[in-house]
């Protein structure tokens, strides 16, 4: 580019000729271009750096201190800390009599200041809880051997079949998985607790191999799962990025209240995510990631969360493209608050319904306007991309039941996020295929409300004993959608 060597201090000489003119006019030409790609890229800068978890699908923990500072702020409401005067008394009930271990009598002196005898009429209970010493329990099976006397031909005992032939029980593999799956140990931590708590010195190499019959074992309950959750009528998918280390699988998984069922893969695509569903045929709630956009439209429901951080980042841009992102993050909010209304009155009311259509038609022709308003730039982009996935943000009025966002499938991926921060996590293939499988049995049981623990030894002491796991889960029927009045 040609430069204008101008002095600001007085006036600038007017060209002389035409064609100094035409110079002059293509330079400035050239200039104001080179400034409107230099505002742009500053925008896009700022839009960056004014990214967070509010306006975009990155995690809280990655929040700038600004960021952090400006969801931590609340207005102070003049109470202290702590519990309030007048909340209803919480506490701890009293086992009965007969699941007590130990009773001690303390009874109060039999004569009374006064010369009198004191008559016993009742006590009062107080119960004091304790951990017991915790000692290994260690059994030794010998196995004898002898020689005939007539022929010398050897004779030895055999094993039973339900004894383990390693040095780890049931007991102790079960523990293993429970401190790893569901407290998110690593392994070297199990180490050190094994030793600190009970005693017991194994190598971390042991602890490690310990988790290769379990995996086996774990696998029919696995499937059992995979293929109830599939059988469901509303499922929410959704997947994570791998650790940052040797692992390189995503983890997806597919969830409903009462079930979790993870999958790890290489891929983040359409075939991750079509052996993730496998043959599911219900109403499938997810973000906006288009693999699984090969699921049916009129059974696909996108999460409204997330459509609002996106209209967030939009609405945080300058000019015109802010006030559009403003008016649609406002009808956004009022949907999600309407569609909270009508779900929490169970469907009956055709009020909420029709304001939600309503409120359909106005998001809908502001879209429209907004995408004809910003042509090809970033924001008419995005408008378009919101119109062309339109029917998929509104599944839940066809099928009511079906919510408006994919809370369901974060918060059963959050176990994993926050083991993958606090461990090491995993080294090898074959610690990324156990993953999905002591996730998907600790995040089921959770949901059933049934012991991790003693799920745990019931597999381990099946699987040792008969080669083969046939315990199941109690998992629940699929139930039929609410239906809305006519």
């Amino acid at each position: 580019m040609e430069r204008l060597d101008l002095d600001l201090s007085r006036p600038p000489p007017l060209p002389g000729t035409v064609e100094e003119c035409h110079r002059v006019i293509e330079a400035l030409w050239r200039a104001l271009g080179e400034f409107q790609q230099i505002q742009a890229r500053v925008e896009e800068l700022e839009e960056q750096l004014a990214l967070g978890s509010d306006n975009s699908s990155q995690p809280p923990s990655q929040d700038s201190p600004k960021k952090r500072a400006e969801r931590k702020g609340k207005r102070p409401t003049g109470r202290k800390k702590g519990a309030q005067v007048g909340h209803p008394r919480h506490e701890r009930a009293l086992v009965p009599a007969e699941a007590v271990d130990e009773v001690r009598h303390y009874f109060p002196h039999g004569r009374c200041e006064c010369g009198g005898s004191v008559a016993v009429r009742g006590f009062r209970p107080h119960q004091v809880f304790d951990l017991p010493e915790i000692r290994y329990r260690v059994v030794e099976h010998r196995v004898y051997e002898g020689r005939c006397g007539c022929c010398g031909q050897k004779h030895q005992g055999r094993l039973p079949d339900e004894v383990p032939r390693g040095q780890m029980g049931p007991g102790l593999v079960a523990w293993i998985g429970l401190m790893t799956g569901r407290y998110h140990l690593s392994l070297r931590e199990v180490e050190a607790l094994l030793e600190e708590q009970w005693g017991l010195r194994f190598s971390l190499g042991a602890i490690s191999q310990s988790q290769i019959p379990l995996q086996a074992w774990l696998g029919p309950v696995y499937n059992q799962i995979g293929e109830a959750v599939r059988k469901a009528l509303i499922a929410h998918a959704d997947e994570t990025r791998p650790y940052r280390g040797r692992s390189i699988y995503w983890l997806w998984a597919l969830t409903t209240d009462q079930m979790a069922y993870f999958l790890t893969h290489y891929s983040r695509g359409k075939g991750a995510a079509g052996e993730l569903l496998g043959d599911f045929q219900g109403i499938l709630v997810t973000d906006r990631h288009g693999a699984y956009n090969d699921h049916p439209q009129d059974s696909h429901q996108y999460c409204w969360a997330h459509l609002i951080r996106n209209l967030e980042r939009i609405a945080g841009r300058k000019g015109q493209a802010g006030e559009d992102g403003e008016r649609l993050l406002r009808a956004a909010r009022l949907t999600v608050h309407c569609g909270k209304l009508w779900q929490q009155s169970h469907y009956p009311s055709d009020r909420y319904r029709r304001r939600l259509e309503r409120l359909k038609a106005l998001f809908r022709r502001e879209l429209e306007q907004a995408a004809q308003r910003h042509g090809d730039n970033k924001t008419g982009r995005s408008c378009r991309k919101l119109l062309d996935d339109f029917p998929r943000f509104w599944t839940f009025l066809d099928h009511p039941g079906v919510p408006m966002t994919n809370n369901t499938a974060e918060r059963a991926l959050r176990p994993y996020v926050i083991w993958r921060k606090t461990s090491f996590f995993s080294q090898s293939h074959r610690g990324d295929c156990f993953r999905p499988m002591i996730l998907s049995l600790v995040e089921t049981c959770k949901r059933l409300k049934i012991g991790v623990y003693q799920t745990l030894r019931t597999i381990c002491a099946q699987g040792m004993a008969e080669g083969e796991v046939t315990f199941r889960l109690p998992l629940p029927e699929p139930q039929p959608l609410p239906v809305a009045s006519p």
